[in-house]
């Protein structure tokens, strides 16, 4: 399959190009993630009821969670773990973009961009700096909260089913969108075949051997008995 997007030059203009890329999806996708935590978490937010998608089989609906472990809810309580894991992809997103190739190719500039994006905005919650606190009345009150905000939830089941019998997709933020969607493109090229060197039939020409002219030295003479050459007159 092909990746979607054609390989740039690996050296000029084409590679400052994927690299301008791959910079502004890191920045504005952290921004984004950043800017719709803070708006999602503001004392003043108030989950909105959910609204039907798709003739009522999926229900969306702005909510508030807060996430210790990874994606999907695993690994609750190992925020310190998930954190230091992060640092080794951000740094393997930069090896790979400039080490081993990525931006040679747009495709994996746009990946590596999204994951790097969706890894810096859960890094930056993991590490507490949104400031979040446990709130009154639990045994750590007051506490500073080192976990991953979320607040997109979607819902889905037949429109008959009461709500809390239906499948409740974990929930999550842009963050994660980024996360998941630069690895599926990953996975995507993984199966991107390699350009073969040559078509397939292709007869390659055999080789010529080119022999040079004969000259009066090399020019073989007459074999014994036989009549001489005639000449021009």
């Amino acid at each position: 399959m092909s990746g979607g997007a054609e390989d740039t030059n690996s050296t000029g203009p084409g590679r400052s190009r994927t690299v301008a890329v791959f910079a502004t999806l890191a920045v504005l996708g952290l921004v984004l993630d950043l800017w719709t935590k803070h708006a999602a978490f503001d004392p003043g937010f108030r989950p909105d009821p959910p609204k039907p998608i798709a003739g009522g089989w999926a229900m969306f609906q702005l909510t508030t969670s807060f996430n210790e472990g990874a994606l999907f809810g695993v690994g609750q309580g190992w925020t310190w773990l998930f954190a230091l894991l992060s640092l080794v992809a951000v740094a393997g997103v930069f090896f790979w973009m400039f080490w081993l190739g990525g931006r040679s190719s747009a495709w994996l500039t746009v990946a590596l961009g999204l994951i790097l994006a969706g890894t810096l905005g859960n890094l930056y919650d993991r590490a507490g700096i949104h400031g979040e606190t446990y709130p009154d009345g639990t045994v750590r009150a007051g506490e500073q909260r080192y976990a991953v905000r979320d607040f997109l939830l979607f819902t889905f089941g037949d429109p008959e089913t009461p709500m809390p019998m239906r499948y409740h997709y974990p929930v999550f933020n842009f963050a994660d969108v980024f996360l998941v969607t630069g690895a599926v493109m990953l996975v995507l090229k993984s199966f991107q075949a390699e350009e073969p060197e040559s078509e397939a039939g292709d007869i390659e020409e055999p080789d010529v051997v080119t022999r040079p002219a004969s000259s009066p030295e090399t020019e073989p003479s007459d074999p014994p008995g036989s009549p001489p050459a005639a000449t021009a007159s």
